[in-house]
């Protein structure tokens, strides 16, 4: 019984120490991000990282992988509608071998479906591309007004 009151009075301590070791590092790391956040506001500090080349090739390989997760998740989401219409165009076809003359009239419209949903799809990476087009513009325009401003 001693052993089980003095296991019990261990636990809290533990737990407290633990609690204020997690309340130390978070309190470090809000000061580093602090600090970063303040060196950032730093005019001269901002014109730096901005004229920087470094910046510059960020920018571009964000813009990239931001082009190339686009471009995936439209192939992906083409690949899913393709191969959903082609299994129902399929099961359509061995429908009618066996002689079942309603399965053609919904064969016309999952086409439809599907013409409707790869536009809809399509316009919308147009848009995406508009967009990414506008921002990567806005970033050139940017770095440009920095490079004149020094």
């Amino acid at each position: 019984m001693a052993e089980e009151k003095s296991n019990q009075n261990n636990v809290p301590k533990k737990q407290e120490q633990d609690d204020n070791k997690t309340t130390v590092r978070y309190t470090l790391l809000g000061g580093a991000v602090g600090a970063g956040v303040g060196l950032l506001a730093s005019p001269e500090v901002f014109t730096r990282i901005s004229k920087s080349e470094v910046t510059r090739a960020a920018g571009r390989e964000i813009r990239r992988t931001a082009q190339d997760f686009i471009t995936e998740q439209a192939m992906a989401a083409l690949r899913q509608n393709t191969s959903s219409y082609f299994s129902k165009y399929t099961e359509n076809l061995i429908g009618r071998a066996n002689g079942s003359p309603d399965e053609t009239e919904e064969t016309e419209g999952s086409a439809a479906k599907f013409q409707e949903q790869y536009d809809e799809l399509k316009d919308e990476n147009k848009n995406l591309n508009e967009k990414l087009q506008g921002i990567e513009e806005k970033l050139d325009a940017l770095l440009k007004a920095a490079e004149n401003s020094k």
